[in-house]
């Protein structure tokens, strides 16, 4: 998922639509609607997080596969969008990522930073890392 951008002059931008679509997208998350945002999807979208043992998933029905096992792992769980930063195809998240574990019912909660890649209105990669200077190289992001 390699983008050569740099951040927008926000200043001087206009008002972005793809931060707006993010923005629709995260106020769901944040009411625990992870369903909301697929529609967004491009046909080829690759999703990717920084967890042992996954690779890359391929497709909107891949990831939706993916996400209803994750989403079986927890009693509850959101996401809340803490900011956006704006680049030429791309948009960094800070979330913050709140769970309630199904079988331990220990409450978790931590900050995630995600990356967003749009080609013509539509997002063909996401991937979320630990850490936001990560998630900037690996989306081939520079400050």
């Amino acid at each position: 998922m390699e983008s050569n951008c740099r951040p927008r002059d926000t200043a001087r931008a206009m008002p972005e639509k793809n931060v707006e679509k993010l923005r629709q997208v995260y106020r769901e998350w944040g009411l625990g609607n992870l369903r909301a945002g697929s529609e967004l999807f491009a046909p080829d979208v690759r999703y990717e997080a920084e967890a042992p043992g996954q690779g890359p998933v391929i497709g909107a029905e891949a990831i939706a596969n993916q996400m209803r096992e994750f989403l079986a792992e927890w009693s509850e769980f959101r996401i809340e969008a803490e900011a956006f930063e704006e680049f030429d195809d791309a948009v960094l998240v800070t979330e913050r990522q709140h769970g309630i574990g199904k079988g331990s019912g220990v409450e978790t909660e931590q900050t995630i930073y995600a990356v967003w890649i749009f080609r013509d209105g539509s997002v063909v990669g996401a991937s979320w890392h630990t850490t936001r200077k990560g998630a900037l190289e690996a989306a081939g992001l520079s400050e």
